[in-house]
């Protein structure tokens, strides 16, 4: 009913923009090959759809219905029609193969059958100058900031990015080897946390076990060597600790190992962990410990299949993904850093909506905003940082900017007496 519908609507309408602009071809239109077959090649043609008299001519049977669908209802329906056609097929093709034991084959036919699967959306255009409702959602963001942003953990960079955009965001933190890129990821993820959201961290390195004691770090600021090591001196306080936890956040901080998957996890993977858990923000530690689901062999074009996937995958879940990844040893011309510097692939930079780099010396941690679409590059805010019990003090620069509305509305932990400075 629905390949009758669209083709109603095309020789009413005579839009040809249906066809055109959403690529519809003959396998939309099983029911009705040779139908759709004149009305696209008179268009290749002729430049337009043809008269309803002029296609009767030509089929005589076919039935004309008035039909008050939306486009966007009749190209959703079309899309579902023809994946509903393929899976069938693919799925008969998967039976024969077990039938026969061909156990991996049908395992693959089932891997690759995503790729028969049709996407789309009906074109719809707006025009901003008629349309103002962005200026009710600039109101929103007046009345409730949160509404719309995610903190990032460090009040200093929100001050200058806003924080992670709820719906828009794929950042990327980059850093050397052992510089402390998943702590960082973390402190993060404690922070949404804190907000009472659902999140996810895939940790393709880590087992859930040390993750956890990580989190248990920066939250109660217990001694992560003791933790991780077995030291009973903090048993009482990690006890204490432990039973308080759950009636603390109203949030959820769910992980996702490579073990839990049978082996390292892909962007699909990434899919269902949000689909499943129903994610708020999902944090992936790391870039290049994922597994390209296109299965390139070149380091780059895989780097670059998997950077590609995530930004889909962060368009179409509409919530914010963090990674972290890797820093080549490069040094531009200026000596600063810059997307040039992030292994791997040049895509990484460009499909990133913000990318934060990490540089550290001893104990002090510096965080470069290099890209942000919604606020200033190159801004540069540092700390001192204890890894071993989750401890972050802001260090004030003279030519900060934030120094001198440091103070103005902070929500941060303060250790007056040991340092003077806000810890959190």
């Amino acid at each position: 009913m629905i390949q009758l519908q669209a083709l109603n609507r095309i020789l009413k309408e005579k839009d040809t923009s249906f066809i055109v602009l959403n690529n519809l071809n003959e396998d939309y239109f099983s029911e009705y090959v040779d139908e759709f077959t004149f009305i696209k090649n008179h268009l290749s043609r002729y430049g337009n759809i043809p008269d309803t008299e002029s296609f009767l001519n030509r089929f005589s049977d076919f039935e004309i219905i008035n039909v008050e669908e939306k486009n966007s209802y009749l190209l959703s329906e079309l899309i579902a029609d023809k994946n509903t056609r393929n899976l069938a097929t693919v799925f008969n093709k998967i039976r024969t193969l077990l039938m026969d034991s061909k156990t991996d084959e049908a395992m693959n036919l089932f891997k690759d059958s995503s790729s028969t699967l049709s996407t789309g959306v009906a074109l719809q255009c707006v025009d901003i100058l008629k349309d103002t409702s962005r200026y009710d959602a600039y109101v929103e963001r007046t009345k409730d900031f949160q509404k719309f942003y995610i903190s990032t953990g460090f009040d200093e960079l929100d001050k200058i990015m806003g924080g992670w955009d709820r719906e828009e965001e794929l950042g990327t933190i980059v850093a050397r080897t052992n510089y402390g890129k998943t702590w960082i990821l973390l402190k993060s993820a404690v922070a949404s946390v804190q907000q009472g959201l659902r999140v996810g961290i895939y940790s393709g390195e880590m087992s859930e076990r040390k993750i956890g004691y990580r989190i248990d770090t920066l939250i109660g600021h217990l001694s992560n060597g003791s933790l991780t090591h077995g030291n009973i001196a903090v048993q009482n306080d990690y006890k204490k600790y432990i039973d308080e936890l759950p009636k603390k956040y109203t949030g959820s901080l769910k992980v996702l190992t490579p073990t839990m998957i049978d082996g390292p996890g892909g962007v699909n993977s990434l899919r269902t962990f949000i689909e499943k858990e129903k994610l708020d923000i999902l944090f992936v530690d790391q870039h290049s410990l994922l597994e390209d689901d296109r299965k390139a062999k070149n380091p780059v074009e895989r780097a670059a299949n998997i950077s590609r996937d995530l930004k889909n995958l962060q368009v179409m879940k509409k919530i914010p993904i963090i990674s972290v990844s890797q820093q080549n040893r490069t040094i531009n011309e200026t000596g600063k850093v810059d997307t040039t510097q992030i292994a791997q692939s040049d895509r990484i930079g460009q499909d990133s909506t913000s990318i934060i780099f990490l540089e550290k010396k001893d104990d002090i941690i510096k965080l470069t905003l290099v890209k942000s679409r919604d606020s200033e590059n190159g801004k540069t805010i540092s700390y001192k940082v204890d890894f071993n019990t989750g401890m972050f003090v802001y260090i004030p620069e003279a030519e900060d900017e934030l120094a001198s509305n440091h103070s103005e509305n902070y929500s941060g932990r303060y250790d007056v007496e040991s340092t003077g400075k806000e810890v959190f």
